[in-house]
């Protein structure tokens, strides 16, 4: 049997990832997969004359374990004398002035270290340690989200815009992990790999399992598919490019034009992957029921506007649409306390301190009780941000905010004016609106917190209550 890193240097060859003497930045998480990388690239750097050096990115989302990580990493690579450089990114903080995803925050912001990283080192090129079972979930997640033929190209080998190369994506997780094993390569697990509250964990957990037992074999379908789809994803980037350099711009204002007039005269297959082009350009994760919208949008008159993030819109205006992005539009979290009253853009919010269990409640929207002993360590106020989604009280599934708010016929110029109270990351009450399932009072409910919401009027602010 041809050993795995030999594999791994056939890969690079036939994918021309690298040449023989550059300098390659290696992105390493310090879970399972980045550790065989950083091993196999420690055994081919003799032969390949290659000059390594590490990337670790701290997300802050975990932890002590996120710090845990970060010096596993700068450890082992000590051990390996290769140089590690590692930086810490404020996800949230990018979540609550972008109103973007979570997911897609981190995404964002550890791609932009690891370019920043590269250049700093000098290396021609960054690696990471996707494989072929990531590119089968991204090729289905895709097409679950209706991203078009970009989508469908899943991740390829190198990106041919930047320089990430991507040198495990020919093996399988299960090759991984007993190359791993044989090799007595030691690792991080990442507890958030197993939250299902994750689409990709769903997929990954739940989906594709239950999938592959009645379709043998459909990760390697969904592998081909994506090889089948590069080059004409190329091809398709390509036309996308030369189209939006005539119908795509930025005016004085700041304010992004495409030319609705012309792109009448743009064949249907190509107006939906400009589209998608244009959410990546806006760092909008595109969704086929954002491109329908952008569609409807073209045929509706003028004035009329929708909403893509929390901090771009899109309207109708004389022959363009016009996407507006707003900077800074969302207030800063506020971090909040047991037992004090907050102004919050046009509500007043109280918390009180932990008390007993009331023997009766009729429960109104203005007022809730929840579970003390189900906070978590810090409670912040905050706006919704797209992507946001809670379980409503007596409901055992999750609901979009948008879906909610839509659903409660909040409008639009209002969704940015109701508080979010969230504990840890979780979603603890839509103020004045819905409580979320988890935090209801149960019979096991020992302490109780009393929220109350109600429109502003003149008090005096963070006073005790």
């Amino acid at each position: 049997m041809i050993r795995f890193e030999a594999r791994v240097k056939e890969y690079i060859r036939v994918q021309s990832l690298l040449n023989q003497g550059q300098s390659l930045l290696l992105a390493v998480s310090g879970g399972i997969d980045s550790m065989v990388l950083l091993h196999v690239f420690s055994l081919l750097r003799e032969p390949l004359d290659l000059h390594l050096s590490v990337v670790h990115v701290n997300h802050q989302l975990r932890g002590d374990e996120s710090m845990g990580d970060e010096q596993f990493v700068k450890e082992m690579c000590g051990k390996m004398h290769v140089p590690c450089y590692s930086e810490l990114i404020d996800v949230m903080s990018y979540v609550h002035d972008h109103g973007v995803s979570k997911q897609l925050a981190a995404r964002k912001l550890r791609y932009d270290c690891f370019e920043r990283v590269r250049r700093q080192t000098g290396s021609d090129a960054v690696a990471t340690a996707h494989h072929s079972d990531d590119n089968a979930e991204t090729v289905l997640l895709n097409i679950l989200r209706g991203t078009g033929i970009r989508g469908l190209a899943g991740i390829p080998p190198k990106r041919s815009q930047g320089s990430i190369i991507r040198p495990l994506l020919f093996a399988t997780r299960k090759e991984i992990e007993a190359y791993a094993s044989e090799q007595g390569i030691r690792y991080r697990n990442d507890s958030s790999n197993r939250s299902l509250k994750y689409r990709r964990n769903e997929l990954r957990h739940c989906i594709l399992p239950a999938l592959e037992s009645r379709h043998a074999g459909l990760a390697g379908t969904l592998n081909q598919i994506a090889a089948a789809m590069v080059n004409v994803n190329e091809r398709m980037r390509l036309m996308v490019d030369e189209q939006l350099h005539s119908l795509f711009h930025q005016d004085a204002q700041g304010r992004f034009l495409l030319n609705h007039d012309l792109l009448n005269h743009v064949p249907d297959f190509l107006r939906d992957e400009i589209f998608v082009e244009i959410l990546h350009r806006l760092n909008i994760e595109p969704s086929e029921k954002k491109i329908s919208a952008l569609r409807r949008l073209c045929t509706q008159s003028t004035g009329r506007e929708m909403e893509l993030s929390g901090s771009v819109s899109a309207f109708h205006d004389r022959g363009h649409i016009v996407f507006m992005v707003r900077e800074n539009i969302l207030p800063e979290m506020r971090k909040v306390e047991f037992g004090r009253n907050y102004e919050y853009r046009d509500c007043h919010v109280s918390i009180s301190r932990p008390e007993q269990v009331p023997p009766a409640y009729t429960g109104t929207h203005g007022v809730e009780y929840i579970d003390a002993g189900r906070l978590g360590k810090q409670l912040i106020l905050r706006p919704w941000h797209a992507g946001d989604w809670f379980i409503p009280l007596g409901m055992k599934k999750r609901k979009k905010l948008s879906d909610f708010f839509t659903d409660q016929k909040v409008p639009r110029y209002q969704k940015t004016s109701i508080p979010v109270l969230e504990s840890d990351g979780m979603i603890v009450w839509i103020c004045g609106k819905r409580l979320d399932d988890r935090f209801k009072l149960t019979d096991r409910t020992q302490t109780a917190i009393r929220l109350s919401c109600r429109p502003s009027t003149s008090v005096t602010h963070d006073e005790p209550g």
